[in-house]
């Protein structure tokens, strides 16, 4: 985790982007420079010049030095001034502007006003100071903390990070909650979690097959078992062997599905009010996912979804036994012919509500990444379990908004310290946080040593540079996807993203065209474009934008055109997908697409929090540069105000 040496240039920022701008005169601005700024402002514009060399920001040094030492001589000989005129006469902006968007490649970084006024930069005489980048970089590195391992070897912690690490390994019998936010280095931390429990028997476990693939391929082969809450809680439900009826089989595939008419048709389902049997089957579906999603531990009418259809009394009733019905069949069939499927989520809320159920004993710990993501009833299960239970996650990061907690027993601490992001997205970042209604959290503090620009804009253009542009939904997706086709850019779909998008158009089509019955789980419940319309928000932009393509005649044919510019390799400059599909990852450059500010209901606090989470999580990906509606702040405000309203 020791960063490299980066070589920090003797200009500011503000200073930067003014000598940038369009209508600025060089000349002017140079007259009031010190002679480093104006050598600083050379170097910035033929940076390119090492492009590729292995010693770039060697050279670079050695150039910026150079220049500050013909400055020097030329304002002792001619006077005050002198260094600025000619360098002014040499200045090229669009060069310039290069060179800024470049120096992370060098690397390189300008400094603050605070650091500035420190100096040490220059010797007495003026000269450069070789020694100062590796002075300034010891002072801001944030790694100061020193532990070492049971074998020896030593590595080094933030303080934040430090002070919560000093306390898990005091107390290794005792559970832990770590609050910590995007960028604070979570996973880093299990790293260590881990070393320190190398004469130990820890269980890691995280919510998705790919975030355990990456936790692992961190923290080593061989060193520690990982599964996934589902894989956990299969094991524990088919541990008893007097119980077969538990065992998944092939109900547990994902490519196991059943019809609503067969369902109704194995379950024996009549009809409920003016609901067909079919119907029932598809709202007890519905019905069991919110019951799995809850902190309840009975199923009954309060779990009946928003539907067309009026009940009476009697058949909410008749429609709750009959979600029970499903329960129970999906959970623990009675005749293995009905086959319901069987997925990760029936099989938590089964785990919780067992009480025979539990983790092998041979396990000494239990360590959760990304513990965010974790439901009530898995909470509930952790925190019964005899073993200490670490959780390490971000609520801010909650994209359901239905945040669950552990018990108020269990230790907690806070990182707040990013290790990602600079400073600078501070404004936003806090802005969310301080907004989001079901979260209670400290501020992020941004990285010392890293700087991350953060621009507004008024209207989303496409990026001119590489960058990975976010959307809230599949809507946001399709409506940038073909934005991006139309106007040639060369792009790649983010891995979350490129499994079922392709599905998910063709749907779309379909559906308006003919409406045939999407397969795509977004529309699945979807039997009219009519009925989809009357769901979907008024001001959802981009499905507006959609629908009024789709009216205009856009067929499968504009799709596969559309594709041709898509990048399979997923390496082109632009890569575009949905913030869920981006969770586990950080980029260079992000741009988030307005879809991301979403509307709300009055008084609707877990929309409110689903909204901020999106928004905060995508922010949170961007090392160097953020790219965000210029509005985010005002709309966060507006947002909170809102979801307070009764």
């Amino acid at each position: 985790m020791t960063p490299k040496l980066t070589l920090f240039l003797p200009l500011e920022i503000d200073k930067a982007e003014e000598l940038a701008a369009v209508d600025s005169r060089s000349a002017e601005l140079f007259h009031q420079w010190s002679v480093h700024e104006i050598a600083s402002a050379a170097v910035i514009q033929n940076s390119t010049a090492f492009a590729g060399h292995n010693l770039r920001a060697d050279k670079t040094e050695k150039a910026l030095a150079e220049l500050i030492s013909i400055g020097i001589q030329v304002e002792r000989s001619n006077g005050q001034g002198e260094f600025g005129r000619l360098m002014a006469a040499r200045f090229n902006r669009d060069n310039f502007n290069t060179g800024l968007n470049d120096l992370k490649r060098i690397p390189a970084r300008l400094l603050d006003p605070e650091l500035i006024s420190k100096g040490g930069f220059v010797f007495p005489n003026g000269e450069w100071n070789f020694e100062f980048k590796r002075q300034l970089s010891a002072q801001l590195n944030p790694f100061t903390e020193k532990f070492v391992t049971n074998d020896g070897k030593e590595f080094t912690l933030t303080n934040q990070q430090a002070r919560t690490f000093s306390v898990f390994r005091g107390e290794l019998d005792e559970s832990m909650d770590v609050q910590a936010l995007a960028g604070t280095g979570k996973t880093y931390l299990i790293e260590r979690m881990v070393d320190s429990l190398s004469r130990y028997r820890p269980l890691l476990l995280a919510y998705t097959q790919v975030q355990l693939q990456a936790l692992m391929a961190r923290i080593g082969p061989n060193r520690v078992t990982g599964m996934t809450f589902g894989q956990l809680a299969t094991e524990c439900l088919e541990r008893d062997q007097s119980k077969p009826y538990r065992r998944a089989g092939k109900r547990a595939w994902s490519t196991h599905q059943l019809a609503p008419s067969l369902a109704a048709e194995r379950l024996g389902f009549g009809p409920v009010g003016s609901m067909a049997p079919w119907q029932v089957a598809q709202t007890c579906n519905r019905m069991v996912m919110r019951f799995c999603f809850s902190r309840d531990t009975t199923l009954d009418t309060r779990h009946i979804p928003p539907l067309d259809t009026k009940l009476s009394e009697l058949d909410k009733i008749a429609l709750a036994q009959y979600a029970q019905v499903f329960w129970q069949q999906t959970i623990e069939p009675t005749d293995p012919r009905i086959e319901m499927p069987l997925r990760g989520y029936h099989r938590i809320k089964h785990l919780a509500l067992a009480l025979d159920t539990f983790i092998d004993p041979g396990y000494t710990h239990i360590i959760i990444d990304e513990s965010h993501d974790l439901t009530w009833p898995m909470c509930a299960f952790l925190d019964r379990c005899p073993q200490p239970v670490i959780t390490l996650g971000d609520a801010c990061q909650r994209l359901d908004g239905n945040l669950s907690k552990r018990s108020p027993a269990t230790r907690s601490r806070e990182v707040v310290h990013s290790i990602r992001a600079g400073r600078q997205i501070e404004g936003v970042v806090n802005t969310l946080i301080d907004q989001n209604p079901v979260v209670r959290v400290a501020h992020m503090e941004g990285s010392r040593e890293r700087d991350t620009k953060v621009i507004y804009y008024d209207n989303a253009e496409i990026p001119t540079e590489p960058a990975t542009i976010l959307c809230n939904s599949e809507w946001g997706l399709f409506e940038w996807f073909q934005r991006l086709g139309n106007a040639g850019a060369k792009f790649s779909l983010l891995p979350g993203a490129d499994k079922a998008f392709r599905l998910f158009v063709l749907d779309c089509i379909e559906l308006f065209n003919k409406s045939v019955r999407p397969s795509h789980s977004a529309l699945f419940k979807y039997t009219s474009w009519a009925s989809l319309v009357k769901d979907m928000a008024k001001d959802d932009l981009a499905f507006i934008r959609i629908e009024r393509m789709l009216k205009k005649g856009y067929k499968a044919t504009d799709f596969e055109a559309s594709l041709l510019w898509l990048d399979a390799t997923g390496r082109a400059p632009i890569k575009l997908g949905r913030v869920a599909d981006a969770r586990n990852t950080e980029v260079d450059t992000v741009m988030l697409a307005p879809d991301l500010l979403s509307r709300i209901e009055s008084g609707d606090r877990m929309g409110a929090a689903k909204a901020l989470a999106a928004i905060y999580t995508g922010g949170t990906r961007a090392r160097f540069k953020l790219i965000v509606p210029g509005e985010v702040r005002d709309w966060a405000t507006d947002l909170s105000a809102k979801s307070k309203k009764s």
